[in-house]
């Protein structure tokens, strides 16, 4: 059922057709019932006595003036403007009496991401990892969900052979290395790792582009060796923790931002050391590090099923969608592009409901053409 029926029923504006179709999906299970009480009750927490439009109309002129100050936009969801609640995502909010026009439905659907990956063997050997699919092979196996390597009995005098595991846009997916490190690789990376790892040696794996999120095994486990990621020019030193590392191939910057333990971040042989809740921004044609403190918890939400968008760019925030959702961006106003917002969306929900909420800001419209998005 469309999100938009529950909205109508709470404001009381559903037609006989639409209550013939909200009484039957209410009636079909306890959970329904349960999920219509959670949003009614916080639906009905917004202050009634404020009116939207005369809240909008004040977030407007104080929107322009920033406009002014900043050539920029800063949506905020407020309780006068447009009520955000999260209940069991996506994003609700309480829309203006200005219904949008229903937008059209595209000829080809974007489907949402899923879990899927291309694991390429030492000789070569190319495997699709998909949902419903396993494989084994020796010291590794995967459920179609995630890959699991298993520590060979004696890895002393063993010698180094990799493995490569691709994750397409459009795809996630979720690896444990032979020394228990846990990875979690978001959409359109590469992650190149030793099967085993040799004993007393550095752990070494490259993240060749794109992202991913470590939960490093401890050196104290592995007779103190170091975990090192290398990626376009900069090594990550780590003694056991967990970080994230952002570096896309369109992408002019790797970031490095640390949620907890210890790292040292190396570039071109300068070693800059972070700290938790702190972000290192390298430049590689530059040659320059910025460091910053950062809301790691925003960053790292991918990992969790989330987008967390903080004061950010509507281009930005569409290159991130799109390649989720593997789509394609079609920017015809640049000005609406540099607008900023914060939101935070399901990663598992249709993009039409994200490409929504955002168009009844009123700001900007968003319309969908086949695979692409398209910013008016």
């Amino acid at each position: 059922m469309e999100f938009k029926l529950i909205l109508k029923k709470l404001n009381n504006s559903l037609s006989e057709e639409e209550r013939k179709i909200f009484d039957a999906w209410i009636a079909e299970s306890e959970r329904h019932k349960n999920y219509f009480d959670r949003v009614e009750k916080g639906y009905l927490k917004s202050p009634e006595s404020v009116g939207i439009d005369e809240g909008w109309s004040k977030l407007s002129s104080k929107l322009a003036i920033e406009r002014k100050k900043r050539n920029a936009v800063y949506i905020k969801y407020v309780a006068a403007a447009v009520i955000l609640l999260i209940v069991s995502l996506p994003l609700v909010f309480k829309k203006s009496q200005h219904e949008l026009p229903i937008q059209q439905v595209a000829e080809k659907k974007i489907e949402v991401g899923t879990d899927k990956a291309t694991l390429t063997l030492e000789d070569g050997t190319q495997v699709a990892l998909e949902k419903g699919d396993s494989f084994i092979r020796q010291n590794v196996s995967s459920n179609g969900e995630q890959l699991v390597y298993q520590k060979s009995r004696s890895s002393e005098n063993a010698r180094l052979t990799y493995n490569t595991l691709t994750i397409p846009r459009g795809g996630q997916f979720y690896v444990v290395l032979s020394d228990s490190t846990k990875v979690w690789l978001n959409s359109d990376s590469q992650l190149r790792y030793p099967v085993n790892f040799v004993d007393h040696q550095p752990r070494k794996v490259e993240l060749v582009y794109g992202e991913a999120y470590f939960e490093v095994s401890p050196s104290s486990l592995h007779n103190g060796t170091h975990f090192m990621v290398k990626t376009q020019g900069q090594e990550v030193d780590v003694l056991g923790t967990a970080f994230n590392i952002k570096a896309y191939r369109e992408d002019s910057e790797v970031s490095t931002a640390l949620v907890h333990g210890r790292v040292t971040v190396n570039q071109n042989g300068n070693t800059e050391e972070l700290a938790p809740g702190y972000q290192s921004v390298f430049d590689p044609l530059a040659g320059t590090v910025q460091i910053a403190k950062a809301d790691v918890n925003s960053i790292v939400a991918w990992k969790d099923g989330l987008f967390n968008f903080k004061d950010m760019p509507l281009g930005e925030i569409l290159v991130t969608i799109s390649r989720w959702y593997n789509a394609e961006i079609q920017i015809k106003n640049q000005e609406k592009a540099a607008i900023e917002f914060n939101g935070m969306f399901n990663r598992n929900q249709e993009l039409e409901k994200i490409l929504t909420i955002i168009e009844n800001t009123n700001e900007v419209k968003l319309t969908t053409e086949g695979n692409t998005i398209i910013v008016e």
